[in-house]
């Protein structure tokens, strides 16, 4: 008996040493092969552009093709399921908001648990959301707007990215606020709501600033305020909510994130963050965000990552349970 008890723990002690062996090699030889991010949002939104330009900078890099796969839908579940299918060698990445780790699972429900699922690998881009409508939308400010919406009950749409999304729980609130007189329009990404938008199929939305910077300043949309304490860089004339004293829309930190699954060998998530690193370091990939109106990332730890998402995901389930907004299936 204890011979056989010896015999089993020596070969998980030849294992545990075969596999500590093997780890740098795993990390040395990663990538031998073309890299997917899968976007969970279709062309022309700030998912879209952040993959872009670091596919356009990890190439060189890296050595190997890397493409960028658009797969909109379902609050991102459509992208998740696409890199659940992918094997967890590292190969395959999702590149997309931080709300579909901290927001949408708080109203989507789906038969894994996305937290659990997926790592935080790394932070590609800062975003500030602004709350934007028509140009020909009469109000011309937020006490305006919500007074309109208060006299002409269910005649002032919201559009958002669909259930669970930063844009839909920033347009739940202004639906409370406003006394539950909007109507809430869900759509599949910023492009065709920037098209209804600017055509009045809808009066307003949130978007990230980097979104509607062109529009705002070619007289298409009118902004009405940032959901930050501060002000954006990008729309200095355009108030935040702090200052508006309504702090409730001042919503924690949103970016747009590298994720990978959490199966995923720690050797090749370890070298995914350290190649990410090397790119949001340089004044190049940093000059190309400066460019699109997207704002600087965090250079953070991958538990500074977690710890950041902890947070982000406890502020939203308040709003969650607040609002009672309904949990829906995927």
């Amino acid at each position: 008996m204890i011979s056989k008890f010896l015999t089993r723990r020596s070969l998980t002690i030849a294992a545990l040493s075969w596999v500590a062996a093997l780890s740098p090699a795993l990390a040395q030889q990663w990538p031998d092969k073309p890299i997917r991010l899968v976007v969970p949002a279709p062309p022309g939104g700030v998912s879209d552009l952040v993959a872009r330009l670091l596919a356009e900078q990890l190439r060189p890099n890296l050595g190997q093709t890397i493409l960028v796969d658009n797969k909109p839908g379902a609050s991102g579940v459509v992208a998740e399921r696409a890199v659940m299918a992918a094997p967890a060698d590292g190969y395959t990445w999702m590149v997309g908001p931080s709300s579909v780790m901290s927001d949408v699972p708080l109203v989507v429900k789906t038969p894994y648990d996305v937290l659990k699922t997926f790592t935080y690998v790394a932070e590609a881009s800062s975003m500030i959301h602004v709350l934007v409508a028509n140009s020909s939308f009469p109000p011309n400010n937020v006490k305006e707007m919500l007074d309109h919406a208060r006299r002409n009950p269910k005649s002032v749409s919201v559009a958002n990215h669909g259930a669970g999304t930063r844009s839909n729980l920033m347009g739940e609130m202004l639906k409370e606020k406003s006394g539950n007189d909007m109507l809430i329009v869900p759509y599949k990404g910023s492009a065709p709501i920037l098209v209804d938008l600017m055509g009045n199929q809808v009066q307003m939305t949130f978007e990230v600033v980097s979104n509607v910077v062109p529009h705002i300043r070619s007289g298409k949309l009118k902004a009405y305020a940032v959901s930050s304490s501060t002000r954006s860089q990008h729309l200095p004339d355009v108030p935040s909510f702090g200052e508006l004293g309504l702090p409730d829309f001042v919503l924690p930190h949103a970016s747009v994130g590298v994720f990978v699954l959490s199966s995923t060998p720690k050797p090749i998530v370890d070298r995914i963050q350290s190649e990410m690193a090397k790119v949001i370091r340089t004044s190049k990939f940093r000059e190309a965000l400066t460019a699109q109106g997207l704002d600087f990332p965090q250079d953070a730890s991958l538990d500074q990552l977690r710890q950041t998402l902890a947070a982000t995901t406890a502020h939203n389930q308040a709003i969650v349970k607040k609002l009672q907004l309904k949990i829906s299936p995927e």
